[in-house]
């Protein structure tokens, strides 16, 4: 009966040492993305990735930019009051009417979650509606 404890000891640390050094592959790809160095990988013909942060330098949000569309996803819990959901549909409006964007934002009960926004077409459209839009999440993320 001991040689076959002896086996299954040997087989779970075995197992264990091969999960740790997956766990730690895992936390240097981890790592990467949040250095922000999957940017210069992800840049391309196909499209761009950003983010915005907040004052204490905290990724807010995510930006997925592959022309005309443009994703951005929200991270954590961003709870929106009226006043900022009109301050943010406002800068969509004036936009949707300026560039002839089309866009929609989730909500999931008062948390913001994601933002698409079709038609974005130049590079100044895009840095408009990014700088807008951080503008509000830096103070909605404190």
């Amino acid at each position: 009966m001991s040689t076959n404890t002896d086996e299954l000891k040997k087989f779970l640390e075995a197992k264990i040492a091969e999960l740790k050094k997956e766990l730690e592959y895992y936390e240097y790809l981890y790592s990467i993305l949040e250095t922000e160095g999957y940017k210069n990988i992800i840049k391309g013909n196909k499209g761009t990735a950003d983010v915005i942060k907040n004052n204490r330098g905290e990724i807010v949000a995510e930006i997925y930019y592959t022309p005309p569309l443009m994703r951005i996803l929200f991270r954590g819990k961003i709870n929106m009051n009226k006043t900022y959901a009109n301050v943010i549909n406002k800068i969509l409006e004036m936009e949707k009417n300026r560039s002839k964007i089309e866009y929609e934002v989730s909500l999931e009960k008062d948390e913001l979650r994601e933002i698409i926004i079709d038609n974005v077409k130049d590079e100044l459209t895009y840095n408009k509606i990014k700088a807008g839009l951080q503008s509000i999440l830096e103070r909605l993320s404190y």
